[in-house]
């Protein structure tokens, strides 16, 4: 049986507030050992990089790319500072306490820097 990575969904709930939900956690049964096999964080796949430069609002925001978290936005934000990521497609959620997630799908290319520029609406 093929072993899918972990996969983070924001979920918003009237009495505990914004969290993150995995639907590992509500699989039935014991699982075995070969479930418990993760993908490896974005920084050591060995394709080529690029850059990933987040100008959103607030900083204080939290990045998830492809169900890992990798910091603030305000690590990442600036002309030097900047999110190195393989090359290729990428599912980026950004989520924070009083604001609504934002998930954005952006396709990094090799040796580039893309920015992406936004804000998180308030609830």
């Amino acid at each position: 049986m093929p072993v899918r990575p972990h996969r983070l969904f924001p979920v918003r709930s009237f009495w505990f507030g914004l969290w993150l939900y995995d639907p590992y956690w509500s699989a039935p049964g014991i699982p075995d050992q070969a479930s418990f096999a993760a993908a490896p964080p974005p920084s050591s796949d060995p394709r080529p990089t690029g850059g990933l430069q987040l100008d959103v609002e607030p900083r204080r925001a939290q990045v998830y790319v492809d169900g890992w978290f990798v910091g603030l936005v305000d690590e990442f934000s600036g002309y030097y500072h900047h999110l190195d990521l393989p090359a290729g497609p990428h599912r980026i959620d950004l989520v924070a306490s009083d604001h609504d997630p934002l998930s954005i799908d952006v396709v990094v290319s090799p040796g580039r820097t893309v920015t992406y520029r936004g804000f998180l609406n308030r609830y």
